[in-house]
């Protein structure tokens, strides 16, 4: 009968490094290599239950040394970007650090099957330090191990091939470190200071194995597709991590927002056999726009007060489906341009967050009794002859909040700034069709829920006010 070891990861995450990869490459090494588990297994013996007979131990491990077999629960791929300050900040600048990881099912078990049966000595061994072992992988990676008693679970395997076998497959392989046989037990304990020491990549007595492995789901469809938002419906909101070698300036947020507009419709349209969203367009099949503010907003804002824009959300009140769904995730396959705007420099998009605003881009949502324009407000109307411009702006505002169903401020207070230095055309405008906007602190009564996107173009990131207060 087949030894087999049945691993759990409460919290359905499993958090390590590839050997010989920087942790900045963002790798999840998965399935876990047979030569972290062995090193894993000798750990926990000699911390947690060094009664055990030390050749026993070496004999289970030498014997755990011929690569096994995995069934693998279905999973993603992901990651955290953490800035660290280091001890002078801020005089000098904070390092980034990946943390990748693979995700799955909390409940599902990752099993590692050896094929043959230990002797009884060794099988009682191993069935004491499963349940011993605390983590596998980094410490983050919380586990909870057992010796199975019945043959392996049936699902998807990730199995060793040799070199032929991997020359001729199309199936995505990868490379686990794996010890030689017999198991040479100081080389499977050296510190990793002393392989680099000794200027080597891999441990010696060890080599890579190639294994076939599952491709990983897709997040959104799989995770998010059917994920429910506000009183049941569907999610209204995508939150996008943003990085290029320069970051746009918030003052071009009209124009990034634009150019996410078009990513969005090109996506939609190639996985759609050239079809239109109109939640996504703002316009129906004959290209009338919709009427209210149910369609997409492209909000881009500065998080950190740089100035540079650092997060775009796509906030949809109506609902997003699945379909468009299915088309933001696919920003990430290629660059963001502009080909209308030299300013705008090719940056690249990942999905950070998808469900309701409020979870998604809680800055954005308040509630607060003030708010302060992010991006200008430019009135969508033409002011008459004898008003003021601060009149106008005003009776613009209230009138743009009542027909959203929001209260009107108590007050209306106009910020100096140079607000007439953003971007307030869209891309295939002339700048001569700029709008005259300023910025503005509104105070309400009583707390206002947001988004506040108000105005001229306020689909497209102009007119975005934060809340300040409470």
């Amino acid at each position: 009968m087949p030894t087999s070891l049945a691993i759990a990861f409460p919290w359905g995450r499993y958090h390590a490094t590839p050997w010989g990869r920087h942790v900045n490459e963002a790798a999840v090494e998965w399935p876990p290599s047979p030569w972290r588990l062995l090193r894993a297994l000798y750990a926990t013996w000699r911390s947690r239950a060094p009664h055990l007979d030390e050749r026993t131990v070496h004999r289970l491990l030498d014997a755990l040394a011929v690569p096994p077999v995995f069934v693998l629960p279905e999973f993603v791929e992901g990651h955290t970007r953490h800035y660290m300050p280091p001890a002078d900040f801020p005089r000098s600048n904070r390092a980034k650090a990946f943390d990748a990881f693979a995700v799955f099912d909390p409940a599902a078990e990752v099993v590692v099957t050896w094929p043959f049966d230990l002797d009884p000595p060794e099988r009682e061994a191993l069935g004491e330090l499963a349940p011993l072992l605390p983590y596998l992988g980094r410490a983050e990676s919380v586990c909870a191990a057992r010796l199975l008693d019945g043959p392996p679970p049936n699902g998807t395997r990730c199995a060793p091939v040799d070199a032929e076998q991997a020359a001729g497959t199309d199936a995505p392989l990868v490379e686990l470190l794996t010890p030689d046989q017999p198991l040479d037990v100081a080389a499977l304990t050296a510190p990793t200071t002393r392989v680099r020491g000794a200027r080597q990549i891999d441990p010696p007595a060890a080599h890579r194995q190639p294994y076939t492995r599952p491709v990983p789901a897709r997040p959104l469809p799989a995770s998010h597709g059917n994920r429910q938002g506000r009183a049941g419906g569907p999610p209204d909101a995508v939150r996008l991590s943003i990085a290029g070698p320069a970051l746009p300036s918030l003052r071009a947020a009209v124009g990034i927002a634009d150019a996410l507009r078009m990513a969005c419709m090109s996506r939609f349209g190639g996985l759609s056999n050239g079809g239109a969203s109109a939640i996504l367009a703002g316009k129906d099949a004959t290209g009338t726009p919709l009427v209210g503010h149910g369609h997409a907003h492209y909000l881009a804002f500065d998080q950190d007060g740089d100035l540079l824009v650092d997060h775009l959300v796509i906030w949809v009140p109506a609902g997003l489906g699945p379909a468009e769904l299915r088309a933001v995730d696919q920003l990430h396959t290629r660059p963001l341009t502009a080909a209308y705007a030299r300013d705008l420099r090719p940056v690249r998009l990942a999905v950070e967050a998808v469900g309701e605003i409020a979870e998604v881009a809680g800055n954005l949502v308040g509630p607060s009794r003030r708010w302060v324009s992010h991006t200008p407000f430019a009135p969508p109307r033409h002011r008459k002859k004898r008003q003021t411009w601060e009149g106008f702006v005003e009776a613009e505002v209230r009138r743009e909040l009542r027909l959203r169903g929001l209260p009107e401020p108590v007050a209306v207070a106009h910020l100096p700034r140079d607000w007439l230095a953003f971007r307030r055309h869209r891309l295939r405008e002339r700048l001569e069709d700029a709008r005259s906007a300023t910025g503005l602190e509104l105070a309400f009564e009583t707390p206002v829920r947001g988004p506040l996107a108000l105005g001229a173009l306020s689909h497209y990131g102009l007119g975005l006010f934060l809340p300040s207060g409470g």
